[in-house]
Parts: structure tokens; sequence; C-alpha cells
């Protein structure tokens, strides 16, 4: 059941948080993970031709791909 709160006059409800959004939550690290691990291993393989082409300086792209997967 959702909570009222008073706001600016007019009752509205407050969202709550459920076992839903906690188990989001806690999927969305792990692809988040993954997805980084993707991408920098896909850099890690690319030469300076195709990384200039992307946007890339081979000097970043070489940083961003040897950082471990859980560093933003």
């Amino acid at each position: 059941m959702a909570a009222l709160i008073r706001h600016a006059g007019v009752f509205a409800t407050a969202p709550r948080h459920d076992v839903r959004d906690l188990a989001d939550r806690l999927f969305a690290v792990p692809a988040q993970w993954a997805a980084r691990y993707t991408l920098r291993r896909k850099l890690a393989v690319m030469d300076d031709y195709l990384l200039r082409d992307i946007g890339w300086e081979p000097s970043d792209a070489r940083l961003e791909a040897y950082k471990p997967f859980w560093k933003a």
C-alpha cells in the first residue's frame, strides 16, 4: 500500500521500495560489470586507426582497457 504524503496542499502517493526494486538493483550491478568488461576487452584489441575513428585516443583507450571491470 502506498504511503500518503502532503505536498503543496495536495495529497499524493509516495513510491514504496519493494523486493522487486531491490532485485533490480542487485542484478543491475553484475550487468554493468559485464558491459564494462566487454567494452574494455574490445578496446584492448582495436588498432589506433579504429580507436580514432570512434573518437578515442589510443592512450585513453589503453588506460580504460586495463582498468578492472568493477571500477567506473
